[in-house]
């Protein structure tokens, strides 16, 4: 009978246990039950708060919706008196604005007849500075000319006076007397 000594150790341990778990639960239900009373005397002031918070928010809702009216009505009012003048405005703003892409094409057109005017003035500029270096070219040539011619009359000068003098016979008929010499520098020019 061995066995049955055991079997009721096991039966009473796990009775035991049983009865611990037991007088645990019951613990805290006592607890639970110490808070359920607590929260039972603070339930009144909690349902309090909830109430004045609700009055509160629909306080603030009457408010709000107040100032919904309030801003509603100065939307109105600002449309009434802003649309009609936006509307001048924005006309006035088109024409202006047409005023000046219509002066800007005429000035682009003006633009575009100064710049062939000038491209004109520079060819003419350009050609008359061709012909005023062509004329300095010339004017050059003809000093030298007249400095060579200068010192060709210079030289015939020079070779006169080294030639001696011959008397003068007297021509043999008025009609063939020879002319005079003149100095070639001595001529107008």
């Amino acid at each position: 009978m061995t066995v049955i000594p055991g079997l009721v150790r096991r039966a009473a341990a796990e009775a035991e246990r049983h009865l611990r778990e037991g007088v645990g639960l019951l613990v805290r239900v006592g607890r639970d039950l110490e808070r359920s009373a607590e929260l039972g005397r603070v339930l009144p002031s909690y349902i309090e708060r909830v109430a004045i918070l609700e009055q509160a928010v629909r306080d603030q809702d009457a408010e709000l919706r107040t100032i919904r009216t309030e801003l509603d009505s100065l939307v109105v009012q600002l449309n009434d008196r802003l649309l009609p003048r936006i509307d001048e405005r924005m006309d006035d703003t088109e024409r202006d604005l047409a005023a000046v892409a219509t002066s800007m094409i005429r000035t682009g057109r003006d633009t575009v007849g100064n710049r062939t005017r000038l491209e004109a003035a520079e060819r003419r500029l350009a050609e008359l500075r061709t012909k005023i270096a062509q004329l300095e070219q010339r004017t050059g040539l003809w000093r030298d000319l007249q400095s060579t011619v200068a010192r060709f009359g210079d030289d015939l000068d020079a070779m006169r006076a080294r030639i001696p003098l011959r008397a003068a016979e007297p021509p043999a008929s008025a009609d063939a007397a020879p002319a005079p010499v003149q100095n070639i520098t001595d001529r107008p020019a």
